[in-house]
């Protein structure tokens, strides 16, 4: 009897499905995905129980996929999809850029996810791939064979800003297996192995952190040689975390602005200014205009990666903008910040 499951079947995220010509519609704005998210399938679900999380143990309760990021994650046949993304690559109707590969908290995630990673590359695919990993059982052996297998990218998916936190959300007291300084390590084996800059966190603003732990994390992933992929937190239906509030727009702004200065290398961990765990300025560089602040309010992460409205609903303040910002968009999104050196920046600027 044939099991269906990852690496045969995988799940397509709502706006990949759309993408892929499996449902119709568009994004509002034409905001297409650039980037087609597979998410593995097992019989048995995800083993882990975070509790934000629609495929937790303890929600989901098997293979369905309750809710996660708030759409449909349809099932579809692994070679069906990847003749779809054959099809598409490189038209520029649907501007394809990268395949991430992302993992449940299972025993056969790693071994499956090289072996959907080397599929992709024996159809002649070439697109950018992106590995998003379980640190739980993922290991530096099988970071290898992705890269092997044709990955490029590398993403840990440590999600919490701190172990605190972690612990609260991910750990043993909510009946979770996953364990805080095994994230950290993996963080280290995925820069070692696919080098700076290729190798990440994500990294979910709004789980109980406060802003000083979320930039602390920043920068210790920083100065590791680890990118950063940002997301806001919304809750999700079903989980434990339903009825918790949307991470507010003031802070995660705060948040986009602290990753752009660290990522570019333009604040030391002195220049943030907290007050009892809440940002309260940040010491700009002298020189830098508004302008060159606009990528700060796009959606972070792995190049080729928009990822439309997986932070709120259409139509809701967009938080992760997926295409580069106008001035408009970009002068809001700092006086949201409410910083009183964004504050200055922007008067000095209108009163040249």
């Amino acid at each position: 009897m044939n099991v269906i499951s990852s690496p045969d079947w995988v799940r397509l995220s709502f706006g990949a499905d759309m993408v892929l010509g499996f449902s119709p519609g568009k994004f509002l704005k034409g905001a297409l995905n650039t980037t087609i998210n597979l998410l593995q399938y097992y019989p048995d679900g995800c083993k882990a129980n975070c509790l934000y999380c629609g495929q937790a143990r303890e929600v989901a309760k098997g293979a369905d996929c309750k809710t996660l990021i708030r759409v449909d994650w349809p099932l579809r046949p692994l070679t069906q999809v990847l003749d779809r993304i054959k099809e598409r690559q490189g038209d520029p109707e649907y501007g394809l850029q990268r395949i991430c590969v992302g993992q449940l908290a299972h025993p056969r995630a790693s071994p499956d996810a090289i072996e959907i990673t080397r599929r992709i590359r024996e159809e002649g695919i070439e697109l950018q791939i992106s590995e998003l990993v379980t640190a739980t059982y993922t290991f530096k052996n099988h970071m290898i064979e992705m890269r092997k297998a044709g990955a490029d990218m590398i993403d840990v998916a440590i999600d919490a800003a701190s172990k605190r936190v972690f612990d609260s959300v991910r750990g043993k007291p909510v009946r979770s297996m996953h364990n805080w300084d095994r994230y950290i390590k993996a963080i280290d084996e995925a820069v070692e192995v696919f080098g700076k800059k290729n190798a990440g966190i994500h990294l979910i603003i709004g789980l109980g952190e406060t802003e000083e732990e979320a930039v602390n994390l920043m920068l210790y992933a920083h100065s590791r040689g680890a990118k950063i992929s940002l997301f806001a937190f919304y809750p999700e239906s079903s989980t434990p975390m339903e009825k918790k509030k949307p991470v507010p727009l003031n802070v995660y702004r705060r948040m986009q602005l602290s990753r752009w200065l660290i990522e570019n290398d333009l604040v030391k961990p002195e220049d943030f200014v907290f007050e009892n765990g809440v940002l309260k300025d940040i010491n700009l560089p002298s020189d830098i205009s508004v302008k060159e602040l606009s990528p700060a309010f796009m959606t972070s992460g792995c190049p080729g990666c928009n990822r439309p409205y997986s932070n709120e609903k259409p139509g809701d303040r967009l938080k992760n903008i997926p295409w580069y910002p106008s001035e408009s968009q970009t002068i809001s999104a700092l006086k949201a910040t409410r910083l009183e050196s964004v504050k200055r920046l922007i008067d000095n600027e209108i009163a040249k």
